[in-house]
């Protein structure tokens, strides 16, 4: 299973709301690419959602997400993937290191899975 919602921008909070309590088991990658480039707004439901995603997850692409506010990533501080091979926070972090420690924790979850960070 994927979700790509790449350079979906424009996607208001109620929407993302609708993640809630959403749980994928079995979901292998999720492309949110600039999704949180211009405001936050529903970042801590979708990285709550992520989070779920457990140890099918392969491949994470947050690239221009540089948004997302530090309350947000700490939804990735339980995150379990040890089968995540790339990740990509480019510019994620550019104008604020806020939730960076959350965000890597996840990110070492992989162990030697990992390939692409």
């Amino acid at each position: 299973e994927n979700l790509d919602l790449c350079n979906c921008r424009k996607i208001p909070l109620e929407a993302w709301k609708k993640l809630g309590d959403a749980q994928w088991p079995n979901l292998q990658e999720v492309n949110l690419k600039f999704c949180f480039r211009e405001n936050g707004a529903g970042a801590a439901e979708a990285l709550q959602a992520v989070a779920s995603a457990g140890p099918s997850l392969t491949k994470l692409d947050l690239c221009g997400c540089g948004q997302i506010p530090a309350e947000a990533w700490k939804k990735l501080g339980e995150a379990q993937w040890p089968n995540l091979q790339v990740v990509d926070f480019t510019a994620c972090f550019q104008e604020n290191g806020a939730g960076a420690a959350e965000a890597l924790q996840a990110v070492a979850s992989a162990g030697p899975s990992l390939t692409k960070l």
